[in-house]
């Protein structure tokens, strides 16, 4: 929907090179929301080269050896302290094949894109988002506004950053950690703040270190990025190891718990089984309500029908959004 919106925006008064510049941030989203395909083509490519030699191996057992490999490299810092160099260039030959490069490769073209002069112009075709984001939290007096985004990329904080105040939310990265460039995160900024947004199944800006998640500071290479990634029944899992995506899952858990109101926008929930428990365990009271919005609700209404019997599921769909 963002790509169409720049895309839509209208030529009238723009300069020839203004024009480009569009179709470039447009085509940048574009290239941002299908990074998460490559991810798919990356394991599925990883998985065949153990059939081809015959090894016996479920989906869910090399899932599990790819995260434990990701965890064992956060701590390389550490190894290269205590043991010869040596072993660390056998250490890293034995699971250099672990997809560990390609979760890099795919991680730094999300930055590349953050980084790229088109991206940076997605803010000049959303002027009054964050303001009319604003006026509509505080005109319907919102004690709390939470966002959760299953998305790896930087789209929807860029468009709820004000210039010059900043970003709107918060999403729990408040203190610096003892690593330098990194943020750590502090549950009670979650809880506490009336506005957040969360990223539930990580972002190209968390990393690794030691085993646990933090936040790259901007312009911060990330060397083990955190993003959950193919199998949809292994991503509760994935999420309840983690120290921060656990927190934004218990933190949804009690949204749920609390509030009447659910909007889902734009995710099919096809491949989210997990957030579809918590809403059957936590969101089934009367009272409640859901909207769903995309370009086909009646599929995501259909898609959380049978985990859903607390109120009435309301569609709205987005065919003909053309501006903010």
């Amino acid at each position: 929907m963002i790509e169409d919106i720049i895309r839509k925006f209208p030529n009238h008064g723009l300069t020839p090179d203004e024009v480009v510049t569009k179709r470039e941030t447009a085509d940048s989203i574009r290239a941002i929301t299908g990074l998460w395909k490559k991810f798919d083509d990356a394991f599925a490519d990883f998985y065949r080269q153990f059939d081809e030699k015959g090894i016996k191996i479920s989906h869910e057992e090399l899932i599990r050896l790819i995260y434990t490999v990701i965890n064992l490299f956060s701590s390389m810092d550490g190894f290269e302290k205590i043991l010869p160099k040596s072993d660390i260039v056998k250490l890293n030959s034995v699971f250099d094949g672990f997809l560990l490069n390609k979760i890099r490769e795919i991680a730094k073209e999300f930055q590349d894109h953050q980084d790229s002069a088109a991206y940076g112009n997605m803010r000049n075709y959303f002027p009054t988002f964050s303001n009319q984001l604003e006026d509509m939290i505080k005109g319907k007096n919102f004690s709390k506004f939470t966002m959760f985004t299953t998305n790896y990329d930087g789209v929807l904080d860029t468009l709820t950053t004000k210039i010059p105040k900043g970003f709107m939310f918060t999403d729990g990265f408040a203190t610096s950690a003892p690593y330098p460039g990194l943020l750590d995160m502090v549950p009670e900024y979650v809880y506490g703040n009336s506005l957040v947004l969360a990223h539930l199944h990580g972002s190209y800006r968390f990393t690794k270190a030691f085993g646990k998640t933090y936040k790259t500071r901007a312009n911060i290479e990330n060397n083990e990025p955190v993003m959950v990634f193919n199998n949809p029944n292994m991503k509760e899992e994935i999420v309840r190891n983690d120290n921060t995506l656990s927190e934004y899952y218990d933190f949804l858990k009690k949204c749920l718990s609390d509030y009447d109101h659910l909007v889902i926008l734009g995710n099919s929930m096809e491949a989210e089984p997990h957030i579809k428990k918590l809403i059957n365990k936590h969101f089934r009271r009367k009272g409640t309500s859901i909207t769903v919005c995309s370009r086909n609700p009646n599929a995501i209404k259909a898609e959380i029908e049978p985990f859903y019997i607390g109120g009435k599921i309301y569609e709205e769909t987005t065919r003909g959004v053309e501006t903010e």
